[in-house]
């Protein structure tokens, strides 16, 4: 507490709490959709009423269709390289994988009735793949959602949201999905900031001059440095808690959920521990593990800068052991985290796992540079006594 980045970590986490979850446009995310005339916002020759998202394996299929023509006929399409958005001249290769593609789909639009969306889905998922992963064509990537040009398409849009979110309150996702949206914001600065905390923690005690009465001590390198893990991993996780708790009462009182204070309480803190903390964790852990590796607090703070950039995209899916930090960037979407919840579940058990390995190495190595120290202090000391003892022999 006595760190001035503690509290720099304190407002960081806090500003993004109150810019990002706790604002106008998250409420209107997880409120009820509006349900007034609908505005164009395009031109009397071009109207345009917003974007919708597909209903149907039509709708889906015709919307992935157009996509995949419009990329054939410009010979590019996006991908996400090292975190942008890029556009990437078509191979022939790819140009072949988009055209099957496109075949596999005209067989929904014949028969539409015969196909789910999942079956459309799976459609651009292997054209993802053999794109090289990381395309718009990522299933939750939203590029699938396409122009209302109508005014009556753009009232049946409104009726079909309002449709999708009662659906939605009546089967009690309203809470868990904004308790995943407080988790996707949130997770920004647990994956980046408790690491300039933890790098430092441990060299202190030897630009202090603190370690030659460490060292006298018969104390466990498990005990001392596991207990400033949990120490400052327990600070730290108090912040997120107590966040998650105004969190969840706000989102109670703006969306008018009277009586559910408690669940959501429950919800956002549950969702907290289980998605944020073992990034907070394994974050804190990575510093103590890298500052006794390399000797140095400052190298695995540019590790873990790095490590966590790369973890930034894709906003949605793509869950791998390489991921720092989970994104879902949707309250909605429950189909999709269902069916991403296992791969989820593996990487935070991972972390979990991984912070109390590296905490483990880091008090092995912590150990390790303790004895050598100890050696040369003690080779020191033996030396100069030969010395001395040769001197008052050979003394007149």
């Amino acid at each position: 507490m006595r760190s001035f980045v503690f509290y720099i970590f304190i407002i960081v986490t806090c500003l993004f709490y109150f810019t990002s979850y706790a604002t106008q446009e998250t409420w209107g995310e997880l409120g009820p959709p509006s349900v007034g005339a609908p505005v164009n916002m395009g031109t009397e020759e071009h109207p345009y009423y917003g974007r919708k998202t597909p209903d149907n394996a039509r709708e889906l299929a015709e919307s992935m269709k157009s996509k995949i023509g419009g990329d054939l006929e410009a010979g590019v399409t996006d991908k996400i390289r090292i975190g942008f958005l890029v556009r990437s001249r078509l191979s022939d290769r790819e140009k072949e994988a988009l055209a099957a593609a496109q075949s596999d789909l005209d067989a929904i639009l014949r028969e539409p009735d015969r196909y789910s969306m999942e079956d459309a889905y799976k459609i651009g998922d292997r054209l993802n793949e053999r794109l090289g992963g990381n395309s718009t064509y990522r299933r939750g990537s939203g590029s699938f959602d396409y122009p209302i040009q109508t005014y009556e398409e753009a009232v049946k849009a409104q009726e079909q949201n309002l449709a999708r979110y009662e659906e939605k309150a009546a089967s009690g996702q309203l809470l868990p999905g904004a308790a995943r949206y407080f988790c996707d914001y949130l997770a920004l600065p647990a994956g980046i900031f408790p690491v300039f905390l933890s790098a430092f923690l441990l060299l202190r005690d030897r630009s202090s001059g603190m370690s030659e009465l460490i060292d006298s001590r018969r104390v466990s390198a498990w005990a001392y440095v596991g207990s400033k893990w949990i120490a400052l991993g327990s600070m730290l996780s108090a912040i997120y808690l107590l966040l998650a708790v105004l969190g969840a009462w706000k989102t109670v009182d703006v969306l008018g959920l009277s009586g559910q204070t408690g669940k959501a309480v429950l919800l956002f803190l549950g969702y907290t521990a289980w998605w944020l903390l073992p990034t907070l964790w394994v974050s804190v852990s990575f510093g103590l593990f890298g500052s006794m590796l390399l000797r140095r607090g400052i190298l695995p703070v540019a590790i873990q800068i790095v490590w966590w950039y790369v973890s930034l995209l894709p906003l949605m899916g793509s869950y791998g052991l390489y991921r720092l930090l989970i994104r879902f960037n949707s309250p909605d979407d429950y189909d999709l985290f269902r069916e991403w919840a296992d791969e989820i579940a593996v990487n935070r058990g991972f972390y979990a796992v991984l912070s109390v390995l590296l905490t483990a190495a880091a008090a092995w190595l912590w150990e390790r540079n303790r004895s050598r120290a100890s050696s040369r202090s003690g080779f020191g000391r033996a030396r100069f006594g030969r010395r001395s003892g040769a001197a008052a022999r050979t003394a007149p």
